[in-house]
């Protein structure tokens, strides 16, 4: 049996070096939730959102936490090229302060690893990743 490899896969040295590269900028994007009435709710200021950090380079990588998401923590980076065309900016983008480098593995702890709908959810973890890429490590 053949063994599936999507386009989009690093190899684990590659993964590495992404996830530790600093990043220069992020910005909070939202997208409806995936429910019945999630457009409704989006009007609302009740959405799913998540941090989409930029390097040097120009590459992105949007991070957000959801339940069952991944399976060390249910923060993750996807690579911002397959976000679907319903996410869309929030406020300005914030950029590094020099001294205060962050990376992609520093946002995913501050994102969190548990997801609570209530007390622990992508609003909360986008927040926390924000503090942190302000205040660095």
């Amino acid at each position: 049996m053949e063994s599936l490899v999507f386009h989009y896969t690093h190899n684990k040295q590659q993964l590495n070096t992404l996830y530790n590269k600093p990043i220069q900028s992020i910005q909070e994007y939202s997208r409806p939730l995936q429910i019945p009435g999630g457009n409704f709710l989006n009007k609302l200021g009740i959405n799913h959102r998540g941090q989409v950090a930029t390097y040097d380079d120009g590459q992105r990588f949007l991070v957000h936490k959801g339940n069952s998401f991944g399976k060390n923590s249910q923060t993750l980076a996807v690579d911002a090229r397959y976000m679907s065309n319903n996410w869309s900016p929030r406020g300005s983008a914030v950029n590094v302060n020099p001294e205060k480098s962050v990376n992609i593995g520093d946002l995913v702890k501050s994102g969190g690893a548990y997801y609570n709908p209530i007390c622990d959810n992508c609003i909360h973890g986008s927040q926390q990743m924000q503090e942190r890429f302000r205040n660095g490590k």
